[in-house]
């Protein structure tokens, strides 16, 4: 095995902090080497708020990673989120300057590049450039304009933008760390490379991506990205509210959720459970059922919210495949079945299924962020590899790379 052949996928989520690492290595699918976590500090809402106690989250959860994989890591793929992603519609028009009229992989980089042309709010980056379809003079609907011929060459693209700030501290805190961020990628469109079948992206499938203090949304329809946001809540304000309701600290609260809690009311048993006391008084009783009438309200406002954030696009109608939920919210009992009554379509909780190994971290939806980083680079001609990789300043220059993968 070279060097050359790892990814690591870093996923900087506002409750943990994950760390994949693959061997790509002449195979199929990148194969989980290791996985490692720690606990998020310093990031709230996926935005970096303390850049000490973030570089020592990262630096810890990448050391559990070279423990589990047995190797060092320099270079890392990042996924973020955060409030302050937006995404938009462009296009561009180029002439076809060839003689013979030919359409070349160049003249698609340059159409793309020009889609990119766009007057953008001070303090705002491109984060990433989604080919959508492309035009031949009055033919509409291409994928793969390659090898055509015309005089005009247009392309319509989805372009995910996000807070300059922002990147530039995540940016920081990785090298703080002791790394290098190769990549900086939106964490539901990782999530999305990682679980979501060829055929939902065809048909329309929304995925949505329950992180701790995100949740971040994808809308896939003809096999291209139709809609990129993220809404400022996520599963930690189930924890909150949990806190709150039973009178019981949030690390208390975040342990009840995941060993007993349950995202719909009617699922939930009468199962008694121990609610443990603050203060030194004796622990109470409760049981399933009550938690489960705490978490499924919450639950069910930030499906709403996505609801309405998808209401907002043209595709709202066109999403047959229905919900693919990821994320560690995702983990809650009864959270598609929710789903499925908020959206009135099918759901289903998605997993890192287009990556072997047999780590634990593939039968676990909050991973598909990580491992999908490091999918997105290996699509890309191998960026983010730990060696030998050719260094990327901004998603901006990889529209080569975007071209390959899409052709």
């Amino acid at each position: 095995m070279r060097h050359s052949d790892i990814l690591v996928g870093l996923d900087l989520g506002s409750d943990r902090i994950k760390v994949v690492v693959a061997d790509t290595a002449d195979r199929e699918l990148p194969e989980i080497m290791g996985a490692g976590e720690s606990e998020s500090r310093g990031i709230e809402a996926g935005v970096i708020v303390n850049m000490e106690k973030a570089a020592s989250a990262i630096r810890s959860a990448v050391e559990a990673a070279e423990e589990s994989a047995q190797v060092d890591i320099g270079h890392v793929l990042v996924a973020i989120d955060g409030e302050h992603i937006k995404g938009i519609d462009s296009r561009g028009v180029i002439a076809v300057s060839r003689t013979a009229g030919e359409i070349t992989t160049d003249e698609v980089a340059t159409v793309l590049d020009a889609a990119k042309t766009l007057a953008l709010p001070v303090g705002r980056a491109i984060l990433d450039v989604l080919p959508q379809e492309f035009f031949v003079d009055a033919q509409r609907g291409i994928r793969d304009p390659v090898g055509m011929s015309g005089v005009r060459l247009g392309s319509k693209v989805h372009i995910v933008t996000a807070s300059q700030q922002a990147v530039d501290n995540v940016t920081r805190a990785v090298r703080r760390a002791g790394l290098k961020a190769t990549s900086v990628t939106l964490r539901p469109l990782a999530a999305a490379e990682a679980s979501l079948s060829e055929d939902e992206r065809e048909l329309g499938v929304l995925l949505v991506n329950l992180g701790g203090g995100t949740t971040g949304i994808v809308l896939c329809q003809g096999g291209a990205v139709r809609h990129a946001a993220a809404i400022g809540w996520g599963a930690m304000s189930i924890t909150n509210d949990i806190a709150v309701g039973l009178g019981v600290p949030l690390s208390k609260a975040e342990q009840l959720k995941r060993e007993s809690g349950c995202a719909m009311v009617s699922m939930a048993d009468d199962t008694p459970i121990e609610i443990p006391s603050v203060g030194g008084r004796p622990p109470r009783e409760s049981s399933a059922q009550m938690l489960a009438a705490i978490v499924e309200p919450r639950m069910r406002e930030i499906l709403e919210m996505v609801l309405n954030e998808m209401r907002s696009t043209e595709y709202s109608t066109k999403v047959p495949a229905g919900v693919v939920l990821t994320g560690g919210g995702a983990r809650l009992e009864g959270v598609s079945e929710v789903a499925e009554d908020v959206f009135g379509m099918p759901a289903r909780v998605g997993l890192p299924g287009r990556a072997s190994g047999r780590f634990d971290a593939l039968a676990d939806p909050a991973y598909c962020a990580a491992v999908g980083t490091m999918l997105l680079a290996a699509r890309s001609s191998g960026l983010g590899r730990i060696r030998g990789e050719r260094p990327i300043a901004a998603t901006v220059q990889r529209v080569r790379q975007w071209v390959d993968s899409l052709l």
